[in-house]
């Protein structure tokens, strides 16, 4: 087979493979950006070129359906995902809560144009394949390679769109980095444990997340529960602080835990953590009191696809509560 103990460089988009005027680069031009002893090793596979922003989480659990093929199915040796800056740490982080295979699964991007000035498509496509290729990622779960170093997902923020050194922000040290820009990959450390969910039934959609502010009032809330909480698979609050929010929200918020719809409490800070140490109407304490489930150091949009994939996974009540906080 044509992937067979290769890496496959699957081409889901982004700017490291396109250029500024949108269109993307040939097979024989990617592989001239690669040196030559990594050009043996690697074989290109185009998938969807759609902005990101039509991307649903069905569309990404097909893509990691089409990887797994790759690997389980056509033997190959690990994959590399390009993709858009802006989907990068979200994408990557529901692979990894669903890779259960040992080849490695390496995401990269870039936020500048193939071909443009300061292009980073040679060196991170180069990087990509030599960590996949290093036997030092095999086991570790779906992976980022940016910044030359590779991270865990559950470990990057994004906090820039246009800014190369500020692009993502990193609560954790890197699990390697690279001796140059296109060096030999050195691992540094193992990720974190992982709970891998095995989906049964279509990656649910209607997770919305609503964002706490000063001063905020309760007309999203209150029009979900008014009209369409009954379409809800889940929500998601990203509360100030600790993840309190307004007393005005806390009526709307029992009445969906009432209705069994699973709430995840977050806090709306890019660093922050639930933390019940207040107890006043809207306070964290309180929420999680009434039932809405603990989303500890999670970012709102880690939590909303960490609740999706748990109920995709078939998990209810406490064990879905356990999942998402991490207890199991």
């Amino acid at each position: 087979m044509e992937n067979r103990d290769k890496i496959v460089v699957l081409l889901a988009g982004g700017r490291i493979v396109q250029r500024q005027d949108g269109s993307e680069l040939k097979d024989e031009e990617l592989y001239a950006l690669l040196p030559e002893d990594v050009k043996s090793h690697t074989v290109f596979q185009q998938w969807s070129y759609q902005p990101v922003s039509n991307y649903t989480l069905r569309m990404c659990g097909e893509l990691i359906s089409m990887v797994r093929g790759y690997v389980h199915d056509e033997g190959a040796r690990g994959v590399v995902v390009t993709c858009g800056i802006p989907l990068l740490a979200e994408l990557s982080y529901f692979a990894d809560l669903v890779w259960d295979l040992n080849p490695p699964l390496i995401f990269t991007g870039s936020i500048f144009s193939a071909g443009s000035q300061g292009s980073e498509t040679s060196t991170r496509l180069t990087q990509s394949i030599r960590a996949a290729l290093s036997g030092s990622c095999t086991g570790k779960g779906a992976l980022i390679c940016i910044q030359d170093a590779i991270y865990a997902p559950a470990d990057v923020l994004r906090i820039s769109n246009f800014n190369r050194a500020g692009l993502l922000a990193f609560p954790e040290s890197p699990l390697g980095v690279f001796s140059q820009p296109s060096g030999n990959y050195i691992s540094l450390r193992f990720p974190r444990h992982r709970y891998i969910q095995k989906i049964i039934s279509p990656l649910v959609r209607n997770i919305p997340i609503i964002t706490a502010s000063l001063g905020d009032g309760d007309v999203i809330l209150r029009a979900l529960v008014d009209k369409k909480f009954e379409e809800l698979d889940g929500l998601v609050i990203s509360g100030l602080g600790d993840g309190d929010v307004p007393s005005s929200w806390v009526p709307h918020l029992r009445k969906l835990v009432r209705a069994d719809i699973p709430i995840v409490l977050t806090s709306r800070y890019p660093d922050g953590i639930v933390q019940a140490t207040e107890n006043y109407e809207g306070s964290a304490s309180q929420l999680l009191e009434i039932g809405l489930i603990n989303g500890g150091m999670l970012s709102p949009y880690q939590a909303r696809i960490k609740l999706a994939v748990g109920i995709s996974a078939g998990l209810e009540g406490s064990s879905l509560s356990d999942y998402v906080a991490g207890r199991q």
